[in-house]
């Protein structure tokens, strides 16, 4: 292999590093408490990540700001009941997190009702229609039909695997039946992003009769569930985290429960179905029922909190270093030579 072939190669490796940005033990700074199953959402206008609720049952809504790297807590008149293990989805053309279910281990109760956060403010937007009581499920936006898709989870007796979509324009709840042929099995822990530029919904992993691996994405046009097939990849696994680079159309996916506790970082190639493993023995502590989200106009990845034997209080980002495009294409036109 000449040298200009393998540096392409390399240009293929996701490079980047791990830092703590803010952690319990950082002294004289407003933070979140320790929590693990809580629900996390990237406004990027504002370059804020948003956490709500988890473990700690406090129901608290907090904001991290990555310019000024401060926390800042929003306590509202109105809110969601505290709960953990809750979905949720970030609408960015109106700035607002939708959260839907969840369950509280003190008062026994598995929520089916949905909230809308914007402009600092709760509201109820549903509360006895729709999906079940549930928790441990996922949810994804649809931008482009202002809707929120809500798949699987825990009822406490057993694993759901239905589908469901609210439609925010008409205010209204409908189970999606899917296309025959093969489905997801019923689970729960498992991670979902939105892919805007194929209009459809990834789904990996969880916990359903054993830990699960499966990567399937759902075709909202035509409600087609496929299972992708692959090699390599992450081990099954339950509670990690996932966020999606639309630019680049590639999955990050982060730790999680596979029997053990994980720290590893993953990248699935949309485009090349080819999984990539970036980070195994670096950054965050390994860890599950953890949050993740993606800033896209810096190319960052954060992670906050979770379980790791203890619960978690720190934030981390992984910084995804862009290569120099024009030494790429410098190298491109050499192995153009080369040929």
């Amino acid at each position: 292999m000449s040298v200009a072939r393998l540096l392409l190669c390399c240009w293929g490796m996701a490079r980047g590093e791990w830092s703590r940005v803010t952690d319990l033990a950082d002294a004289g700074l407003v933070r979140p408490a320790a929590r693990s199953e809580h629900i996390g959402a990237w406004d990027e206008a504002r370059q804020v990540l948003l956490i709500h609720g988890g473990s700690n049952l406090e129901g608290d809504l907090w904001a991290f700001d990555a310019t000024s790297e401060a926390w800042t807590r929003t306590v509202t008149a109105v809110a969601p009941a505290a709960r953990a293990a809750h979905a949720a989805g970030w609408d960015p053309a109106k700035q607002a997190l939708w959260v839907h279910g969840g369950y509280n281990s003190q008062t026994l109760a598995w929520f089916r009702d949905g909230w809308r956060l914007q402009s600092g403010a709760w509201t109820l937007e549903f509360d006895d229609a729709g999906p079940s009581g549930r928790e441990a499920h996922v949810a994804v936006w649809d931008e482009s039909t202002a809707a929120l898709w809500v798949h699987g989870g825990w009822t406490g007796t057993r694993h759901l695997s239905d589908l469901w979509r609210y439609n925010s324009n008409a205010h209204g709840w409908q189970e999606l039946v899917p296309a025959p042929g093969s489905t997801p099995s019923g689970r729960s822990s498992h991670v979902a992003v939105w892919d805007s530029t194929a209009h459809a919904m990834w789904l990996h992993g969880g916990y359903g009769d054993a830990l699960l691996a499966d990567l399937w994405t759902l075709r909202a046009a035509t409600l087609t569930w496929t299972e992708v097939s692959f090699s390599g990849g992450p081990s099954p696994r339950s509670g990690h985290t996932a966020v999606w680079d639309a630019s680049s159309r590639l999955l990050w996916l982060h730790g999680g429960n596979d029997g053990f506790l994980r720290r590893d970082l993953w990248r699935y190639d949309s485009m090349e179905n080819v999984w990539s493993l970036i980070a195994e023995h670096a950054g965050p502590s390994a860890r599950w029922s953890h949050v993740a989200a993606w800033d896209g106009r810096n190319q960052i990845l954060y992670i906050h909190g979770g379980y790791n034997g203890s619960l978690c209080g720190d934030l981390w980002s992984f910084w995804f270093e862009q290569p120099d495009l024009h030494f790429k294409q410098h190298l491109a036109n050499e192995h153009q030579l080369q040929q």
